[in-house]
């Protein structure tokens, strides 16, 4: 059984929750390969520019995550510039399989291990949806990083090496 295409945006919300439950457990099972732990602490809310804490090899990430389709069209993601505040924050984009929660890859914006976040530019966001007139107004606390602004990661062993440092 196939999931229809249109499940991505119609239940983002549990693709969501399920995204980040699967991108923790890729990420403390490598960890537990190299006998290593990673504490994790949950955001319950977006105020704050970040959706995890996470700390392992004594460093401290505050992180972003974001995800899209594998070989769609997103080109972009807004990020809070309330990150930029956290001692070492970064953006993790997964890309994802199409019919399958799946991470095909990692999209890597941050800094070295205990480095602050690399400047997020000018580029304001926008609202997704217009006003009553149409018009999309700015988001002048968010700034919009494009797909070349990442490095792009295969492994979750390279994702957890950008995270945390070698072990």
């Amino acid at each position: 059984m196939s999931v229809p295409r249109d499940a991505h945006y119609l239940r983002s919300a549990e693709r969501e929750e399920y995204l980040e439950y699967i991108f923790l457990g890729r990420l403390c099972s490598h960890a537990w390969k190299m006998e290593q732990f990673v504490e994790v602490a949950r955001s319950h809310t977006d105020a704050f520019g970040y959706d995890l804490i996470l700390k392992a090899n004594g460093v401290l990430r505050h992180v972003q995550l974001k995800a899209s389709v594998d070989g769609g069209s997103t080109a972009e993601q807004k990020v809070s510039l309330r990150l930029a505040e956290q001692p070492s924050g970064c953006v993790v984009w997964m890309s994802v399989a199409d019919d399958a929660l799946e991470i095909a890859r990692y999209g890597w914006f941050g800094g070295k291990p205990g480095a602050p976040l690399p400047d997020l530019g000018v580029r304001v966001g926008k609202h997704t949806k217009g006003d009553a007139t149409g018009t999309k107004k700015e988001r002048s606390a968010t700034r919009v990083l494009t797909k070349g602004r990442f490095e792009w990661i295969e492994t979750t062993q390279e994702l957890f090496e950008r995270l945390f440092g070698h072990e």
